[in-house]
């Protein structure tokens, strides 16, 4: 089985197939000492004439993972982060937030590319795996994801619409837990996207 929480913070989700976001570009280390709250860090690295990060893979838009919690809330190579590369220019990168700590030479960086698939399930898929308790099933919000008869754990809630204009929510679990905890107890929107626009 995948890596898994039994919380319900985003990194906290299934690793499975289907829901990764991105994959790995490129990892390179910091040339020199980074303050906290600069919007820019200067790479070390090596692409023969050692005149652009862009000869190496790293380009605008990429998401950034930072090492030692330093920044990016996502998981590399796997969910997209909370910070990407805004510009470019020779072996430095301007950020589009800022660096919350301070970090070292040699701190390891990663750049991720989002994957793009023909039919993007990891854009709905991510947002349809949800955290169920018991308290959550309790105060079910059947607008939004009644998640009354699910067991309690990490579940898939997908909003369809029939061809009649119906809407019918498919549920499915995908890990049963004892102790899910979730942080809005009596809260029953559990996904980021309040379950996703269909299949």
């Amino acid at each position: 089985m995948s890596l898994y929480s039994n919380t319900d913070a985003p990194a906290s989700k299934p690793k499975l197939p289907e829901e990764r976001q991105v994959r790995k570009t490129v990892q390179l280390t910091t040339a020199n000492t980074t303050n906290v709250g600069a919007s820019s860090i200067t790479l070390s690295y090596n692409d023969g004439a050692q005149s652009n990060v862009a000869n190496v893979g790293v380009a605008v838009g990429q998401f950034v993972y930072f090492a030692a919690g330093l920044a990016g809330n996502g998981v590399p190579n796997f969910f997209s982060s909370n910070n990407t590369v805004s510009a470019i220019s020779g072996n430095t990168v301007t950020l589009a937030s800022v660096t919350f700590n301070t970090t070292g030479p040699g701190t390891v960086i990663e750049f991720d590319t989002t994957i793009n698939r023909k039919k993007a399930p990891a854009n709905t898929y991510f947002q349809d795996t949800v955290l169920i308790t018991a308290s959550r099933t309790a105060n079910a919000n059947n607008t939004l994801a009644n998640t009354g008869n699910l067991n309690a754990g990490w579940n898939r809630v997908v909003r369809k619409v029939n061809s009649d204009g119906t809407v019918r929510l498919l549920k499915e679990t995908l890990v049963c837990l004892a102790n899910a905890r979730a942080t809005l107890l009596s809260s029953a929107n559990t996904s980021f996207g309040n379950i996703a626009r269909g299949l």
